[in-house]
């Protein structure tokens, strides 16, 4: 996300918060259907885990409906179908800062935006998808999984 969201940051998603066209959200895509090919690259408990800028909702000439998903660095528009999404959470906060190597380029960022300005739809809020869903905490599968090994071997 560019400047944006700088690579590093530790963000903050509510599952209850409503999401509006220019807002950055945290997508979680099934990684069958239209995205099985970018599985491999960021493939996470079978599913794509991503933060993109959320653009607006439309649908296909077939009637199909589609969220439109953006990002900044390269400038890059996705339309990803609604049955393709698990989870779509707005960040609402950074918790954590990465640390900066050089100032940000403000003239860049600005032109990143703009060239994401034709894709905004002017449409309604959209809810939260998929409420319930929440990533695999690894270190306390590791945890219990230990501790049960540990009792089976005692």
């Amino acid at each position: 996300m560019g400047d944006l969201v700088p690579e590093g940051s530790t963000l903050q998603a509510d599952v209850t918060a409503e999401i509006h066209p220019g807002h950055i959200v945290a997508v979680v895509l099934d990684a069958r259907g239209p995205f099985r090919e970018l599985s491999g690259m960021l493939e996470t408990s079978s599913s794509l885990g991503v933060v993109k800028l959320y653009l607006g909702k439309t649908e296909t000439a077939a009637g199909e409906g589609v969220f439109l998903l953006g990002q900044l660095n390269p400038p890059v528009v996705f339309a990803v179908p609604i049955a393709s999404m698990v989870a779509m959470h707005r960040i609402v906060a950074r918790v954590g800062e990465p640390s900066q190597d050089g100032p940000e380029d403000a003239a860049a960022l600005s032109a990143q935006l703009d060239m994401m300005s034709p894709f905004l739809c002017q449409s309604e809020a959209t809810a939260p998808v998929g409420p319930d869903w929440r990533p695999v905490d690894l270190d306390a599968l590791i945890r219990s999984t230990t501790q049960t090994l540990e009792q089976a071997n005692a």
